[in-house]
């Protein structure tokens, strides 16, 4: 049996007392905590989506047609989303004859679309004021949606609303033909050669369908319904858990 002197005791005392307490050190030992709260999404917000009916108009066409040769040109609309566009034909006729109701001219007018479609309509000077008017309307059927647009900020949502389904572009900026023909109503040889046409006035005109934004915030997720403030996982804690690891482990526990 090995005998230790009386310092030999003391010191071993010393040692084991102190690697008791560095064991109970390390058992208690835990991360500090961070100040960074946990990551909380901010969730999605929802745009909802109104529409307002605007007006517009082109420049007035004021030209001639002749007899022979039908005046031909171009307009185009420059905004989208359009729900109708109107081409407004009149004229008065220049060489009526008889008590100006003889003589009549009839104008014609075509209008054909970017995609092919044409349409015609034609109308006869009116007796005593020799006055004639031609309108077509044109209607792509246009109705943009209402759903609410889904986005992270307002900046996003306007993008999305610039874009397919709510904005259509299909007659945006795309050539409209059209054609101004005049038939002469003068049946007498001298009255006729001398009917060269008539002069008119084309007016267009068109609405379309101007979108807003209208925001509903919807509530973010991982937030307290209670304060609406981020949940602390360290709340719920019922005891440290140095605590727990002690008892667990067994260390810093005398016999």
């Amino acid at each position: 049996m090995i005998s230790f002197k009386k310092n030999d005791k003391i010191i071993i005392i010393v040692f084991i007392v102190v690697l008791v307490v560095a064991g109970i050190g390390v058992a208690m030992y835990q991360s500090p905590k961070t100040s960074t709260p946990p990551s909380v999404s901010t969730g999605t917000t929802n745009y909802d989506v109104v529409w307002a009916t605007r007006n517009g108009s082109l420049t007035t066409i004021s030209d001639f047609a002749n007899k022979k040769t039908p005046f031909q040109g171009t307009a185009s609309i420059p905004n989208g989303n359009i729900k109708t566009i109107t081409f407004n034909l009149s004229w008065t006729d220049d060489h009526m004859t008889f008590l100006k109701r003889m003589g009549l001219d009839t104008l014609t007018l075509e209008v054909v679309t970017p995609d092919g479609s044409s349409y015609i309509e034609a109308d006869k000077s009116a007796p005593i004021t020799g006055k004639g008017t031609v309108q077509i309307i044109l209607s792509p059927n246009i109705i943009p949606p209402v759903t609410p647009i889904k986005a992270d900020d307002v900046q996003a949502a306007q993008v999305m609303l610039k874009k397919k389904p709510y904005y259509d572009e299909s007659w945006t900026n795309k050539d409209f033909k059209f054609n101004v023909t005049v038939k002469i109503g003068e049946l007498r040889i001298l009255k006729k050669i001398r009917d060269k046409g008539n002069d008119f006035d084309l007016k267009v005109t068109y609405q379309y369908f101007d979108g807003a934004l209208k925001d509903d915030t919807t509530k973010p997720t991982g937030y307290n319904d209670d304060n609406n403030v981020p949940s602390d996982p360290w709340v719920n804690q019922t005891e440290p858990p140095w605590m727990s690891m002690i008892i667990n482990t067994g260390c810093g526990r005398f016999v």
